[in-house]
């Protein structure tokens, strides 16, 4: 009796962890897909900014370049 509330309480666990994974599969699938959405949003408004102030993107390229530059040194 006592292995057969073992074996049904191991099975109970299972189901429950089980469900918990898929919980969390979910969710980590909408973080994902909530910070691609931004990751897009971030590059469209940079886009914009970019063809509206295009010396200012060179200026911010050269000083990016530079300081990674200093970095890899």
């Amino acid at each position: 009796m006592k292995a057969l509330l073992a074996v049904a309480t191991v099975a109970l666990i299972t189901l429950v962890m089980e469900e918990k994974a898929r919980q969390l599969a979910g969710d980590a699938q909408q973080a994902v897909g909530e910070a691609a959405h931004q990751a897009r949003a971030t590059r469209d408004t940079l886009s914009h900014k970019m063809e509206d102030q295009p010396l200012m993107g060179v200026a911010v390229a050269a000083i990016v370049g530079f300081v990674l530059s200093r970095i890899v040194r």
